[in-house]
């Protein structure tokens, strides 16, 4: 009993912890993340979809600009099909680049009015405890991106000039889904 306690109790300070502070990890060989732009007071409460989308794009610029690199734009067709694709997979309970249509990023971009094809970065988090959809959850999201290798070069491609986002969450909020989209100039 006691020891259940403890673990619990450790796992709750965890979690509080992280709710009021948010620190990037540690920069790899070869590149770097920008510090943190959210405070604990981001992290409660839902924010409303253009702030969250505002806060991943100027995210975005601020690592590609910490490793050189020019920044991206918004584009509202990519940010469209950045949404469609996050309320699909939550709708459709899948988890994939590739929608149960046989549709990828490219093929999703295109049939909505897109010149050319497109990049993209997929995040799902599950859960018991609601979580809301916050400033905080989209900078912790980008860290994780930030964090791997694959998600990372999606990031800092250099010929990418446009940006999606996209975010969705449950009714109960235990369940949340977001997409980052990229593209470039059509030739």
């Amino acid at each position: 009993m006691v020891l259940s306690a403890l673990v619990f109790g450790s796992y709750a300070l965890v979690h509080l912890q992280h709710l009021f502070f948010q620190s990037n990890s540690a920069d790899g060989p070869g590149w770097a993340i920008g510090k943190p732009q959210t405070q604990w007071n981001f992290r409660l409460g839902n924010q409303p979809l253009p702030e969250l989308k505002a806060l991943a794009l100027e995210l975005v610029n601020r690592d590609r600009q910490v490793n050189g690199l020019p920044p991206l734009v918004e584009d509202p067709l990519l940010s469209q099909v950045a949404q469609r694709h996050a309320e699909d997979m939550l709708a459709r309970q899948f988890y994939d680049h590739v929608n149960p249509d046989g549709q990828d990023p490219s093929d999703r971009f295109i049939a909505a009015g897109g010149q050319v094809g497109a990049g993209e970065n997929i995040m799902q988090q599950k859960g018991t405890i609601p979580m809301a959809l916050s400033l905080g959850l989209v900078e912790e999201y980008q860290q994780g991106w930030m964090d791997s290798p694959g998600h990372r070069e999606n990031l800092l491609t250099p010929h990418y000039t446009t940006f999606g986002y996209g975010i969705v969450a449950s009714p109960t909020g235990t369940e949340i889904y977001a997409v980052q989209l990229f593209s470039f100039p059509a030739q």
